[in-house]
């Protein structure tokens, strides 16, 4: 089996060498019914902290034995990601692909146009794994509990991140226009919810100094297309 075709799964449990990690059921029956694996069988597995680990599996797939780390355990910046709360399905194609693109933090939050309110935090982390695995990530971005449009203002302020204002103003300049000599490292993007932010919001936003309104593109954006451009073209950016 080459090494792009080994299963990958997120332990969220410590990793060394020789050490037995028991299975969840989930990740038992991925491992055996989908994936029709059997004793001997090789799993990277991965927990944020300690590395990639390759493991073998044991007798009736009931554990993983750590063999050995195949990668040492990097930290791996991202910008921030602000976003107002939108469809559910929007949402899970949002989360996957900046997760992919190596997102940091992400943070929903409610706005004055919200339209929905039913955010299921332990599916969307459950997404992020998925992505995370499958991206070949070491680390998982951190999902933060649902704040309002002020609190993250005040948040990024104190931080003293470059908050990117993902505007649909035709006057605004592009973002790639506003990277020179910008710490990658403090870089958030607040992205609006359908029909953007009112009035009252927007001059919210724009009283702070910390903030920078941009444009991603010449055309309006949804506002998960709008997360995931903003992200590529940050990784993209060469000084």
């Amino acid at each position: 089996m080459s090494s792009k075709n080994i299963p990958r799964l997120f332990i969220n449990k410590e990793l060394k060498a020789k050490i037995k990690i028991k299975l969840n059921s989930n990740n038992k029956h991925y491992l055996k019914n989908v994936l029709r694996l059997s004793e001997g069988k090789v799993v990277n597995i991965f927990n944020g902290i300690d590395g990639e680990w390759a493991t073998e599996i044991d007798f009736n797939i009931d554990h993983l034995t750590c063999k050995k780390q195949i990668r040492k355990q990097t930290k791996e910046y991202g910008p921030k990601l602000y976003f107002s709360l939108i469809k559910n399905h929007n949402i899970r194609w949002m989360i996957e692909k900046v997760t992919e693109l190596g997102v940091e933090q992400i943070t929903p939050i409610v706005t004055d146009r919200t339209n929905n309110k039913n955010f299921n935090e332990k599916k969307v982390f459950s997404h992020i794994i998925e992505a995370s695995e499958v991206s070949e990530r070491l680390t998982l971005p951190r999902l933060h509990k649902i704040s309002t449009l002020l609190n993250i203002l005040k948040q990024t302020q104190q931080n003293s991140d470059i908050l990117f204002f993902c505007n649909e103003n035709r006057k605004d300049d592009y973002l790639q226009n506003n990277l020179a000599k910008i710490n990658k490292k403090k870089i958030s993007f607040l992205i609006g919810p359908e029909g953007g932010f009112s009035d009252k919001e927007e001059k919210l936003i724009k009283s702070f100094s910390h903030v920078k309104s941009i444009k991603l593109f010449d055309r309006i954006l949804r506002a998960e297309t709008a997360a995931v451009l903003a992200i590529s073209i940050i990784n993209n950016y060469k000084e």
